[in-house]
């Protein structure tokens, strides 16, 4: 089982959860009583862009370092879920290219389409 943190939400919004590997973020939230906004949960729109960070990591890369990460879990991001944080100027071209290429998950993550993997604590991206 794994821990699934939410910060920032606000009010009763603000717990901790359990979840199973390989849940989606956006299922555990809504069925967790925490409101991400979403419109079209399909991974093109931006809206339920959330910050991630993966607390099993116990040494913090840079999202522009080019390496692999030889505590965290290979992430594998979708091109349409780095393109659209890219247009949305979420994270930059060169971070979707290392997360592509080093299966790294970045800072930032469309909850739609975030398949858990580790503890994670998770924060409304402003």
């Amino acid at each position: 089982m794994i821990n699934v943190i939410f910060c920032g939400f606000g009010g009763d919004m603000d717990k901790r959860v359990i979840a199973r590997q390989g849940d989606l973020l956006l299922r555990v939230a809504e069925s967790n009583g925490v409101k991400i906004p979403t419109d079209c949960k399909d991974g093109t729109c931006g809206s339920c862009a959330v910050r991630i960070e993966d607390l099993s990591v116990t040494k913090e890369m840079k999202s522009t370092e080019e390496d692999y990460d030889a505590n965290a879990q290979s992430v594998y991001m979708d091109d349409k879920e780095l393109d659209t944080l890219v247009g949305m100027a979420a994270i930059s071209k060169k971070e979707a290219e290392i997360a592509q290429q080093y299966n790294r998950q970045t800072h930032v993550r469309l909850a739609c389409q975030c398949v858990i993997k580790s503890d994670i604590l998770v924060k409304p991206f402003v």
